[in-house]
């Protein structure tokens, strides 16, 4: 007991230093990003703006346009939420600017389109056209941010820009000296390079750790530390810079994508980390339908124009983040230590995730841009996440231990018992006297045993070991003496031969075990198919199977063949994560038995059906319909 209270107090102890060591880092961060206020000069309050709905303005028209036919900003930001249609921009740059080359920064990388044109004396002297829609080989300047060189003018410098997107109108708009850019941009760069360090440092130490181990806890830990790196780096402009540069395409839809990705795998995380299934079935369900349908949001982020499945995102990020809150909350309080910190790590991503929220709405004014929240926030709970792994790592393998010790001790225990068990039986065999009543009736049973034996012996001679279907041996008896009664009775016998397509490239692509697999789908898909005790499905070699059906017309089993082929061409083969899916080509043939030469003419008739099949392109059913003229 004093041992598990020493325990109590040294976990409380570094739960305290953890926070106030984060809380620490995160002050200085925050510190050191917002200290990013040596810019000549924000472009804010006074700017000229015009909102083009109809998407038919042209430079040319702007030019013409009147101071008094514009509106002006009032706000200390240029923030217009989610719209689509462009904006224009115009303001102007004093000429007492010093000598030194100048660059004006668009501090929000997420647009897709900032044309910018600058005019002195009434002349265009410059314009550029940067932004998601444009490959990244057409900026003037290669920097993650949106960066244009200010042309040099003794005369006062208008300036026009036009921003489209499809995602949040944000232009924060600042002109800076470039000796003092380049050490701003510097400090960022230390900062972001430190943070996707440490991400990457801790993807690549917890995809280890699951080669090692085969935990899947790791490798969800992994792919979603990945996935919270790409969102950030998009958010950065770092992916579009250093990733897929011209990939317009991705840079349009990585953040969807990526921020998709990441809500998945944080509930695949909880999931597996909390041992959700241990504790509630419910919650576990719940976890599963969820998991379910952010899948199925992953693909439509593939193709839903992203202004509208932005807002949808947003719907998913609520109810995401608010089911894991809500789990990691019911856990703790049923008394699961893990839960605890975990739902410590989330608070701390919801609260970054919340103050950036309340920036980019322009509800919150500290001059920070809302990615930096979630980067910092992000940082934070992948480390107290990777030490949630930890520790849920090490109760798992401490159970592990204590099972194995229980089973071996339960098993020392039944030896023991089993050997005092077989002494007693020693010692009353010795005392007993056997009648000879008693002995005849142990030998009825020693043979009616090997009477069972035998029928035993006899049924698995005649069953196919892979399968658990019946073998050729089996197919031979039963086709004769099934022909020979329908001959009898002048009734209707069909014969169905099949064979997998391709089932020479199966196991030369995927193996033998692949291969028998496949053949013991086959297999079950046929014996399920077989309602009636009187049909008979074989495998008759290899790949090949037959289906003995008496009584069965050839219609009837034409179509249990299209079936047949129906239902192994639409189901797959699960094999070590490996979903297969093969068909089959179908020979059917059928008589009316009524001479001796019709068992063999219908089992060649079946052959050359199946043949016939796998000449026309296989995965269909050929059938032969023998008339009594038709047999020879």
């Amino acid at each position: 007991m004093k041992t598990n209270n020493n325990q109590q107090s040294i976990h409380k102890t570094w739960y305290i230093g953890l926070v106030i060591l984060l809380g620490l880092i995160s002050i200085f961060s925050i510190a050191k990003l917002g200290s990013a206020n040596d810019y000549l000069l924000e472009i804010n309050r006074g700017t000229l703006y015009l909102e083009d709905t109809t998407n038919s303005l042209s430079i040319e028209q702007l030019r013409n346009y009147q101071n008094s036919q514009w509106s002006e900003e009032t706000s200390e930001v240029l923030a217009y939420g989610m719209s689509k249609h462009p904006y224009w921009f115009k303001f102007f740059l004093p000429n007492n600017l010093s000598d030194t080359p100048k660059i004006l920064e668009v501090d929000y990388v997420m647009l897709d389109k900032v044309d910018i044109w600058f005019f002195s004396s009434g002349k265009l002297i410059s314009e550029y056209h940067e932004g998601d829609s444009y490959p990244f080989s057409n900026r003037q300047i290669e920097s993650e941010k949106l960066l244009f060189p200010v042309p040099e003018s003794e005369q006062r410098i208008s300036v026009i820009v036009k921003v489209e997107t499809t995602g949040t109108l944000k232009v924060p708009l600042r002109v800076w000296d470039e000796k003092q850019y380049l050490i701003y941009s510097g400090e960022q760069n230390l900062l972001l390079g430190l943070f996707f360090g440490f991400m990457v440092a801790m993807a690549l130490s917890n995809l280890f750790f699951y080669v090692s181990t085969r935990n899947p806890s790791f490798l969800s830990y992994s792919f979603y530390v990945v996935s919270v790196a790409l969102t950030l780096a998009t958010m950065h402009g770092v992916g579009f810079k250093y990733l897929w540069p011209d990939w317009v395409w991705l840079q349009s839809r990585s953040v969807g994508i990526f921020a998709t990705l990441t809500i998945l795998f944080a509930c695949v995380c909880t999931r597996q980390l909390l041992e959700v299934y241990k504790h509630s079935q419910n919650l576990d369900r719940l976890l599963k339908y969820a998991i379910w349908w952010i899948s199925l949001s992953v693909l439509a982020s593939l193709i839903v124009p992203y202004y509208y499945y932005i807002m949808y995102f947003l719907v998913a990020l609520c109810f995401s983040s608010l089911l894991v809150f809500i789990v990691s909350l019911l856990l703790m309080w049923r008394g699961v230590k893990l839960a605890r910190l975990y739902l410590l790590a989330w608070s701390v991503l919801i609260v970054a995730g919340f103050l950036a929220g309340l920036e980019s709405s322009n509800l919150l004014d500290i001059n920070i841009p809302a990615q930096y929240f979630v980067m910092l926030g992000a940082a934070i709970e992948t480390f107290m996440l990777a030490f949630v792994l930890v520790i849920s790592y090490t109760i798992q393998r401490d159970e592990q231990y204590q099972n194995q010790e229980l089973a071996l001790l339960e098993e020392r225990m039944a030896r023991e018992a089993q050997e005092k068990a077989l002494k007693l039986k020693e010692e009353a065999q010795e005392s007993l006297e056997y009648s000879v009543q008693e002995r005849t009736l142990e030998l009825e049973i020693a043979l009616r045993e090997l009477s069972e034996t035998n029928n035993e012996l006899e049924q698995q001679t005649r069953t196919d070991s892979l399968t658990g279907i019946r073998n050729r041996k089996h197919f031979d008896k039963k086709f004769q003496a099934e022909a020979r009664r329908c001959r009898r009775e002048r009734s209707d016998l069909s014969l169905i031969m099949l064979d997998i397509d391709h089932f020479k490239n199966v196991n030369d692509t995927y193996g033998h075990v692949a291969g028998d697999e496949v053949i013991k789908h086959v297999a079950k898909v046929l014996k399920q198919n077989l309602k009636r005790t009187t049909d008979d499905a074989c495998r008759y070699g290899g790949e090949e199977f037959a289906l003995i059906l008496p009584n069965t017309d050839f219609d009837g089993a034409r179509s249990l063949g299209e079936k047949l082929r129906e239902i192994i061409e639409n189901t797959v083969t699960e094999v070590d994560g490996l979903q297969l899916k093969v068909t089959i080509s179908v020979g059917v043939a059928s008589t009316v038995v009524s001479g001796v030469d019709d068992e063999k003419s219908l089992l060649e008739s079946a052959d050359k059906a199946l043949y016939q099949a796998k000449r026309d392109g296989r995965n269909r059913v050929r059938s032969i319909h023998l008339h009594p003229r038709d047999i020879v």
